[in-house]
């Protein structure tokens, strides 16, 4: 019944069908439905047979089988499935939409998510239309399989085809893709939702998207992602709040998690979950936010979670194993034990517990802890084998310091009686744990006991533990009871005789028994038998028969030739029986383990073997070489045998080797039958005549024309490298006297590729007169000369300048027909001849017209040897669609070094207009852009990335690749930071959907151009949005340098400190409330001595009286901020809470002679109340700085400093025309949600 199931219904072509009336089509579909209800599979497929095969009977279609399918679906026959699609297809019948609901429903209940993946893939082909349950069933199943290609792939051809799409469908298959590892293609999916679709997301794509880059492990892709999230004002669920800060938490990104959580609670998220709480107070306490932490606690108390369960709880009080805050682990532990039984709490928690009273110094609760742990062990089923908490109690009594020593020595062998008794394996740092307890309470016998005890127990253990690895090793246990009676003679020459009938027999089968044979041979290889001839034999014919062509080659390693009795013969066979069956790669490793054994096997039909290589024009050059040597071996050979050595020649010449096709002719013709080459050798070097006939009494041989040619190309054509310093003048003698008796053998039979020989030797030796001659000869004789003289006479004649004898040759090319009529292609060797001397003649209509109208002569032929040529600008200007890849990118390359990048970018300009933009590769573009910015060609560079910017050009730079996203964005903030376009620079901050991870560098350098503005006002309005940005959009932790620079802005604007006592806090005065609030201080202060200190190193260089400076360009030392805005920071951040050191107000110091009066004196008090440890003290005679000396009432005037010395110091710069703007800017600026806004100036 199934074969009839399945079986096709035979069609009836070409006979017409009478017109199907609607009674019999509706009578045939009720039928069908009353199948489809009952599940009635077999009837139905019955009832398609039978009106396939009845002519009288409206002919199937799509509604037809769609109730059929429903029927089998019905009844979950899944293997009948792709035999109806299969008939439909066959039928040219479409599948509705409800039949693959049907197909994919019934895969879906048998879990065959490859079969929905691929019947997905053959639907979206067919332009099926699929409904939406189908279709998130289809997605789930290419996340099951971790298939994201198949997903990427159904999305465009949906896409292609037409088919609505909607977020909820790109959500889906962004899913799928990260089920699938596939976070590069996940965001593929995304950016083809909003470039190619035009849907914008409304939060569940960019769910999906995030939880793949976190499941993936890219966090820094998903903060930049929540980043774009926050840009575009969009909501998103707790759930992939809290999922990304778990993750965050676990990959030791704290300070990130908590940035995200305060986030979620920015964007409208009230009431967190438990387990968000928990991540959040972890992150929290590794950030070092104590405060918060306990907040985070407090909420869950107080939130007093229903139905708690303990794993939460567990894991949450696990995570404060390493922090700092041991009252915040204690507090955990005793809510967890408050609300739960001892049997529920996790093992793990009380290990963290016990350790943190002993930090605490509460060694009786970390004792009651662990009876109350192994209590509660008692009354369930585990076992108390867990090592850790015992490690925990050993360290909180070596910890002790109140309790009574004997106490503590008595709870540890109490502990470790117990841990001996349950934990199955102890090892060191057990013993080490407590080793400590005892040496803590004095007991030093105990402790050599100890340490005795140890060393003896580690070696039983180091035997137990390998004892019970080979107890529990179920193979191994196998292996050894397969085979009893292994106490047998080994080698025993029954058991070898036992195994050959065996495997002889396996031989024989009619079915492949391969695989047994090869278990036989590990058999007879572990007991120690040898392999025999037969066995050998045996064993090859049946892999040859069953192409089990491994089996071969692991029988070499097998194989042991000192065991056989004839291995020469033995292993000829072997190699005879696969260049037989044409596995050439096979027999020559064969023929290479025999060489490496010394054997030389006999093979089997040499000379036709040679004979089908040659015509095949096979490469296997080691088994000719092989077979040609061996039939040499015989002391007389015959003309056949000579032919056969011409045919190996031949497969030399095929795989390049020409040393073994001249070592060949050299055998062949110094072989003791060839007596005729012997006497005409002798004849020759006697200068008598070699015409004269010999008397013999055998034929003689004759060695092959087409040898002599090749041994000639051998001479001609081989390597000179090997041999750089040897004289090379033997090869053109050996080629001519072989030319020389090429001519006297075969003199009668001579043809234009004789000729062309002569003139290939002529042209090596560098004779242009003599190649010219012979060409003109040979046109003159009416011979075809072959590429090799056809190429010499062009090179003869362009170097002749004969322009005019080049000219005739291509005609010559041009009238050369195919007995089709067609131009006959041209040699790559002659065609780059031909148009090399063109270029170099500056014919350039021949050039093109050659490209044009000679097969063979390409245009990237043309470009490059115009390039070679030294004509960069014609390669150009040449340079079309049909230029293929490899010329481009040479090409390209030797434009950007040829000190003319511009040129380059034309030339890539170019490509992308003639085969689009996203034809370009990515690093093609790097490349001339590295190469016009070396230049100094910064506006070209600009205008070639800002394509990728704009995306008017089909490709937009987040489609890009992300090591070509962070070049292009780090090239463009090189050249806008060169030209000062600062709102340029900071527009490349707010990109969307980046694909690698924006970093505090490229904020610190966009800052450092803004620090170095010519118009320093300006620069430092920019510097301040760009911090603003920092801090307010995306995850990026700020450095001490990030904060210095922004305070640098701050004294620029005059925004330093506030414009009086009771006005509001200055912009630097909120920076410097944003660093205390983060904790920051360190790296700050950090970064400020840094600073200082380069600066000391810098004015010490230029202080020294150097007559010349040797390297000009690497002052790489050099600081963006100046010694007098070094001390008013420092002094500025001295006086908020941000104390200098003795060391930085001394290093100031040193810069006296670069510092007003008056802050230099205020440096030395400060240096001076810090070395009497005074602290922060106000100078005397001037106006607090801080709140605690803000009650000074006396307002007293600073001195001004000196014209003289501003100008040395630069404090009297000029202000720029922008002044007033630039500080209206920077008061007008918004800090969000972290800072403050700035104040107005009162005027």
């Amino acid at each position: 019944m199934r074969a009839l199931a399945q079986r096709r219904w035979a069609s009836s072509e070409g006979v017409d069908r009478p017109a199907e009336p609607d009674a019999a089509m509706d009578a045939l579909l009720a039928e069908l439905d009353a199948f489809r209800e009952t599940g009635k599979w077999r009837q139905a497929l019955k009832l398609l047979d039978r009106v396939d095969k009845d002519q009288a009977l409206p002919a199937l279609d799509s509604a037809m089988y769609e109730r059929a399918v429903a029927a089998c679906a019905r009844m979950g026959k899944v293997e009948v499935m792709p035999g109806l699609l299969n008939n439909m297809l066959v039928d040219d019948l479409t599948p509705t939409s409800a039949t693959m609901d049907f197909i994919i429903q019934a895969y879906l209940a048998k879990e065959h998510w490859g079969l929905i993946v691929q019947l997905a893939s053959d639907a979206a082909a067919m332009g099926v239309q699929l409904s939406l349950a189908a279709f998130h069933a289809i997605m789930e199943a290419c996340g099951q399989v971790k298939d994201a290609d198949s997903a990427l792939s159904i999305m465009k051809q949906l896409s292609e085809s037409g088919t609505p799409l909607s977020t909820n469908h790109y959500a889906a298959a962004i899913r799928a893709a990260g089920m699938g590892r596939r976070a590069d293609t996940a965001m593929a999916l995304f950016v083809q939702m909003e470039e190619t679709d035009g849907l914008q997301d409304d939060g569940k794509a960019f769910s999906q998207l995030i939880r793949a880059q976190v499941i993936n492990g890219d966090l820094e892709q998903a903060l930049q992602s929540f980043a774009t999230v926050t840009q575009r004002g969009l909501d998103l669920e707790e759930p992939i709040y809290t999922c990304t800060i778990d993750a965050l938490v676990t990959n030791g990104k704290h300070w990130q998690a908590t940035r995200l959580f305060e986030q979620m609670l920015e964007g409208g998220e009230k009431h967190p979950s438990v387990f968000c709480l928990g991540r959040a107070m972890l992150a929290y306490t590794g950030a070092n936010r104590s405060q918060h932490a306990w907040a985070c606690w407090n909420k869950i108390v107080e939130i007093n979670e229903a139905n708690p369960l303990p794993m939460k709880y567990n894991k949450m009080l696990q995570g404060l194993t390493h922090a700092k805050d041991t009252h915040l682990a204690v507090e955990v532990f005793d809510y967890i034990h408050k609300i739960f039984e001892p049997s529920q709490i996790h093992q793990g928690a009380y290990t963290t517990a016990i350790r943190a009273h002993g930090r605490l110094g509460n060694t009786q609760q970390a004792v009651d802890l662990f009876d109350e742990y192994v209590e509660s062990c008692k009354d369930t089923r585990r076992g108390s084998h867990f090592v850790g908490i015992y490690l925990a109690l050993f360290n909180a009594l070596s910890r002790d310091t109140v309790r009574d020593p004997a106490l503590n020595t008595r709870d540890a062998k109490r502990a470790w009686k117990i841990m001996s008794a349950n934990v199955p394996v102890v090892l060191p740092p057990a013993y080490a744990s407590l080793a400590g307890v005892f040496a803590s309470t004095g007991e030093m016998e105990t402790l050599e006991e100890l340490i005795e005890h140890a060393e003896r127990s580690w070696g039983a253990t180091a035997e137990g533990l390998q004892q019970q690895e080979f107890d529990e090793d179920g193979d191994e246990l196998e292996a050894v009871a397969v085979f009893e009676g292994d106490d047998a003679e080994l080698g025993s020459g029954n058991d070898v005789l036992l195994f050959n009938g065996v495997i002889s027999g396996l031989c024989k089968a009619r079915d492949d028994q391969t695989a047994n044979i090869e278990a036989y041979l590990e058999m007879m290889r572990s007991r120690g038998l040898p392999i025999t001839d037969s066995i050998v034999r045996a064993t090859t014919d049946a892999c040859v028969r069953f192409e089990n062509w491994d089996l071969v080659r692991k029988l070499m390693k097998m194989l042991d030739v000192d065991a056989l009795k004839n291995p020469e013969v033995c292993t000829g066979d072997t190699v005879s029986k696969l260049l037989e069956a044409g596995k050439w790669g096979l027999g020559r490793e064969w023929l290479m383990f025999c060489h490496r054994h010394g054997l030389h096997p006999p093979v089997r039909r040499k000379m036709e073997l040679l004979r089908e290589m040659a015509e095949n024009k096979s490469k296997e050059w080691r088994v000719a070489y092989s077979l040609a040597m061996e039939t040499m071996s015989f002391r007389r050979l015959v003309q056949n045998n000579v032919d056969s050595v011409a045919d190996a020649a031949e497969v030399c010449m095929n795989a390049d080797r020409t040393d073994l096709a001249i070592k060949l002719f050299d055998s062949v013709a110094g072989h003791s039958s060839l007596r005729y080459f012997r006497n005409h050798q002798r004849q020759i070097k006697a200068d008598s005549d070699s015409t004269k006939p010999l008397s013999s009494n055998m034929a003689p041989l004759v060695i092959p024309l087409s040898m002599y040619k090749n041994s000639i190309l051998s001479l001609l054509r081989q390597s000179r490298s090997e041999e750089t310093d040897a004289d090379d003048n033997w090869r053109m003698a050996k080629a001519e006297r072989i030319c020389r008796q090429m001519l006297q053998v075969h003199g009668k039979n001579l043809d234009g590729e004789a000729l062309s020989m002569a003139i290939s030797i002529k042209a090596t030796a560098g004779d242009h007169d003599d190649v010219g001659a012979l060409y003109e000869s040979m046109r003159a004789l009416g011979l075809q000369p072959n590429s090799y003289a056809q190429n010499a006479a062009i090179v003869a004649f362009s170097r002749q300048r004969r322009t005019d004898q080049v000219l005739a040759i291509r005609d010559d090319l041009k009238s050369t027909v195919t007995a089709n009529g067609e131009i006959k292609a041209v040699e790559s060797n002659v065609a780059k001849s031909l148009l090399l001397s063109l270029a170099l003649a500056h014919e350039n209509d021949a050039l093109r017209d050659a490209v044009l109208n000679l097969p063979g002569c390409t245009m990237d032929m043309a470009v490059g040897v115009l390039l070679n040529a030294n004509r960069a600008t014609d390669a150009v200007d040449f340079f079309d669609e049909t230029v293929s890849a490899q010329t481009f990118e040479p090409l390209l390359h030797q434009l950007c070094k040829s000190g003319n990048p511009v040129l380059g970018a034309a030339l890539l300009l170019k490509y992308a207009r003639l085969h689009g933009l996203d034809k370009v590769h990515p690093n093609r573009v790097i490349r001339v852009t590295n190469a016009l910015v070396e230049k100094g060609d910064l506006v070209e560079a600009e205008k070639l990335l800002k394509m990728y910017l704009s995306g008017t050009n089909g490709v937009s730079l987040k489609q890009m690749p992300g090591y070509f996203q962070q070049q292009t964005l780090e090239m463009l903030l090189f050249i806008y930071g060169e030209f000062g376009h600062f709102d340029a620079m900071r527009a490349l901050f707010e990109k969307e959907l980046l694909a690698f991870p924006l970093e505090v560098a490229h904020y610190e350098a966009a800052m450092e151009y803004c620090a170095e503005s010519r118009d320093e006002l300006a620069g430092a309005v920019a510097s301040l949005k760009l911090f603003e940005m920092l801090r307010t959009h995306g995850f990026i932790r700020p450095s001490g340098y990030t904060y210095l620079l922004t305070l640098q802005s701050c004294l620029r604007l005059e925004r330093l400190e506030p414009a009086n006592a009771t006005a509001v806090k200055s912009t630097g005065q909120i920076i410097l409330d944003d660093v205390q609030e983060h904790g920051f201080q360190e790296a700050v202060v950090k970064e400020l001595e840094k600073q200082v200190t380069s600066t000391l190193k810098q004015v010490e260089v230029e202080n020294k009286k150097v007559i010349r400076r040797i390297n000009k360009q690497e002052d790489n030392g050099a600081s963006v901020m100046s010694p007098v805005e070094l001390a008013r920071i420092a002094l500025f951040c001295h006086h908020h809470g941000m104390p200098m050191t003795s060391g930085t107000a001394g290093k100031l110091l040193k810069l006296h002679q670069h510092l007003p009066a008056m802050i230099a004196n205020e440096l030395a008090f400060v240096k001076r109340s810090l070395d009497e440890g005074l602290g922060v003290v106000a100078v005397p005679g001037s106006r607090a700085r801080s709140k605690s000396t803000r009650v000074t009432k006396k307002k007293t005037v600073t001195p001004k400093t000196k014209p003289t010395s501003a100008a040395k110091t630069g404090l009297g710069r000029p202000r720029s025309k922008s002044y007033e703007a630039a500080v209206r800017a920077a008061t007008d600026a918004r800090w969000g949600v972290v800072l403050e806004p700035l104040a107005t100036d009162k005027e």
